[in-house]
């Protein structure tokens, strides 16, 4: 029997209810006692508390948000997630989470805690990608039997978004890409010669590019192959990381234009990565960047485009020589049209002229 009569020193009468409701993640029971003043009042608290319980099965529970993140959910998580994702993840939980959130008892945790801490950030995508973080870990905390339901799938009242960033100047047009790609050929090193036909005529990735590798081009069917990306990590993490491609469709076989062609097969053959560092290894994200930088710093007289927007280079001038968007967004790897539409075509004056 879970209800006990006690009698008080003023001679009154209470009745105690006792249920244990779950273990805790120890593997001690988690009881929950009331007292009420009648029985009736005491045998619908009983109820409840064995609802709890036949509804947890007996899993354990009680423990606040910061000590099952360190205890439990970060051990599993940074042997499964990618060297990049742990990167985001541990960040989003040293800088907002834990600060707002890690104190709480994780059945504790509600709408109002949550749209609080959004609240305390300033712009839309940052805090998506902190609701999106702790929507996992508490989805990891369901399956473990901590929590019934995860209040973070809820929807949330947003912050104003972010000034979009700008990448730089585009090329609108193949001309002035052929042009700029002429002078390139002529006094670039090769590195900085493969990192800008492979992004302002393939319009691939930064990180596509320096995942590139010899055997992914069959000079045969005239096609490039890209399955990979090479991205930066934290020093903690090994610094980069080869990994899958940003999404599904962002595996994909391109044919290679007849201008890049006939570039390609002036260059002296090679095996392994394709784009190399000094050490003849595969060149980081951050020697290309800088390798790129230092080529424009002693060339200003050709247009300042940056890696990243050679693929917006490459998106302009495919449209403007009249390619298709659905085409394009093919090429580019996307999942949603939308995004190749609204991102990636940044047509000048002289387009939109009619």
């Amino acid at each position: 029997m879970s209800i006990s009569k006690r009698i008080l020193d003023d001679g009154s009468t209470v009745y105690d209810v006792r249920v244990y409701v779950s273990r805790n993640a120890d593997g001690s029971y988690n009881r929950r006692s009331v007292t009420c003043r009648t029985l009736k009042s005491a045998r619908v608290e009983e109820a409840k508390m064995i609802s709890e319980r036949d509804a947890m099965r007996g899993r354990h529970g009680k423990m606040n948000l910061s000590t099952y993140i360190d205890r439990y959910y970060w051990p599993v998580a940074s042997k499964r997630l990618a060297a990049t994702s742990l990167d985001t993840y541990e960040k989003e939980i040293r800088l907002r989470i834990k600060p707002t959130l890690g104190k709480t008892d994780l059945r504790n945790i509600n709408r109002a805690q949550i749209q609080a801490m959004i609240d305390g950030i300033a712009t839309e995508s940052v805090a998506r990608k902190t609701l999106g973080t702790l929507k996992t870990i508490l989805n990891e905390a369901k399956g473990d039997g901590l929590i019934l339901s995860n209040p973070a799938t809820a929807k949330y009242a947003m912050p104003p978004k972010g000034s979009k960033r700008d990448n730089g100047l585009v090329l609108p047009n193949f001309d002035q890409i052929h042009d700029f790609l002429s002078i390139v050929s002529q006094n670039g090193s090769q590195c900085v010669q493969r990192l800008s036909f492979t992004g302002l005529l393939l319009g691939l990735r930064p990180e596509e590019r320096y995942a590139l590798n010899w055997l992914d081009f069959d000079t045969d069917k005239m096609t490039v192959t890209i399955d990979s990306a090479y991205v930066i990590a934290s020093a903690k993490h090994g610094g980069v990381q080869e990994k899958e491609t940003k999404t599904p469709k962002s595996a994909r076989t391109i044919p290679l234009p007849s201008y890049f062609i006939d570039w390609f097969e002036g260059l002296p053959c090679g095996g392994g990565a394709f784009i190399v560092g000094a050490d003849g290894n595969r060149i980081s994200p951050s020697t290309a960047q800088k390798r790129w930088r230092n080529y424009l710093a002693k060339h200003p007289e050709l247009p300042q485009v940056t890696l990243e927007n050679m693929r917006h280079s490459f998106a302009t001038a495919y449209l403007a020589d009249g390619g298709r968007i659905e085409v394009l967004s093919r090429l580019l790897g996307h999942t949603n049209i939308s995004t190749t539409i609204n991102r990636y075509y940044r047509p000048d004056i002289e387009s939109l002229r009619f």
